[in-house]
């Protein structure tokens, strides 16, 4: 379940460092839509919850709910840079994006930026701390 790029990693990481939150685990969320694609989040998350699931991805810990879980079985989170976005991106081969204008999950290199069309991607965002 839930693969991470090498450069998502070091992005990550980066990211985290910036923050002074280098132990925070990252909660992925995926919501799916009435038409069969799922939007994909990423936040800080300060506290686990009962029924989540912890991943550790190369040092980088990862809370995943039950209700999400089913999404992520074939999940990428990669970091794209290119002409027109820069920033987290979640894909899954199993599910068609839910965001109207763009691919996967978009979250800002800042990290507490949000995401969506135009910023970071295309089908969500990314918030820092709950």
């Amino acid at each position: 379940m839930l693969e991470v790029t090498e450069l998502a990693v070091e992005k990550i990481k980066e990211v985290l460092e910036e923050e002074g939150k280098e132990d925070t685990p990252l909660r992925v969320i995926a919501l799916p839509n009435e038409h069969g694609g799922v939007q994909y989040m990423l936040s800080l998350e300060n506290e686990n919850q009962p029924d989540d699931t912890t991943l550790d991805r190369s040092g980088i810990r990862f809370l995943v709910d039950s209700d999400s879980a089913p999404f992520l079985e074939k999940a990428t989170i990669d970091f794209v840079e290119d002409m027109t976005r820069v920033g987290f991106l979640i894909t899954n081969p199993d599910y068609p994006v839910a965001g109207g204008c763009g691919s996967g999950c978009g979250c800002g290199a800042g990290g507490g930026e949000g995401g969506g069309c135009g910023g970071g991607g295309g089908g969500c965002g990314c918030g820092a701390g709950h």
